[in-house]
């Protein structure tokens, strides 16, 4: 506490009225931090053709969770997740349950019109987004300082909507 009253001035008095101790104010700042990265997802505006809204939505997905700011934050919640109780629950309440949602209720607009037909169109959701950014996300967290490349982030995501929504076919 004394760090973050050094850093932005005031007192620690002034902060314990805000925040009771370290890990509720990590919480504060996992949740803010996050609410600042996903501000361009919630824009998201669907529509058109489905395939090209998918990917278009995956774009909007790599431009959130790849970047450089995106995955320090990631690796740090992950880290301090086991000591701290509570920022790893902000974490994905804030972070891949709102994409999963957004984009969940896009893939149940399209159920309700009988273009998909889909048990759990949020569960689909978070599968979709593992299947198009997943492998790299994973590899930046691993290998911060080997991004993945646009090409490489637009097949990912084209791969995973055609699979998604033609399915792999098997060879007779």
């Amino acid at each position: 506490m004394e760090d973050v009253v050094t850093a932005v001035g005031g007192s620690k008095s002034t902060l314990y009225r805000y925040f009771t101790d370290k890990t509720e104010l990590f919480r504060a700042a996992v949740e803010g931090r996050i609410g600042r990265l996903s501000e361009p997802l919630r824009s998201f505006q669907p529509g058109g053709d489905v395939t090209a809204t998918l990917r278009k939505f995956g774009r909007y997905l790599a431009d959130i969770v790849l970047a450089p700011e995106a995955i320090a934050l990631h690796r740090l919640v992950q880290s301090e997740a086991e000591r701290i109780p509570g920022p790893g629950e902000t974490f994905l309440e804030h972070a891949p349950a709102v994409g999963n949602a957004i984009l969940g209720r896009y893939l149940a607009e399209l159920c309700g019109q009988g273009v998909l037909e889909l048990e759990d169109p949020v569960l689909a959701a978070g599968q979709l987004f593992q299947a198009m950014l997943g492998g790299l996300q994973m590899r930046m967290l691993m290998n911060p300082a080997a991004p993945p490349t646009r090409k490489e982030v637009e097949r990912s995501i084209a791969t995973a909507v055609e699979i998604f929504l033609n399915g792999a076919k098997t060879r007779t």
